[in-house]
């Protein structure tokens, strides 16, 4: 059981990393409060695994179950 746990937070992380290759690496996102981040850094933070990585990984899941649940 928890080796399928990790396996489906490693396959979230590889879909947002894969989602995230899909942009110009030096583009920037805008962040509530103002702040910019390059997608290259939000990659590196997915990879590294920090709170703010897996907090990338939450929204950027969340978004597409939003975006895929209208389609039918």
């Amino acid at each position: 059981m928890k080796n399928e746990i990790f396996d489906l937070e490693e396959e979230k992380k590889n879909l947002v990393l894969a989602r995230l290759k899909t942009l110009r690496s030096e583009s920037k996102i805008m962040l509530g409060g103002g702040k910019e981040v390059s997608v290259h850094e939000l990659m590196k933070h997915v990879e590294d695994g920090d709170e703010f990585g897996k907090n990338i990984i939450k929204a950027q899941i969340k978004m597409l179950q939003v975006l895929t649940s209208g389609a039918q």
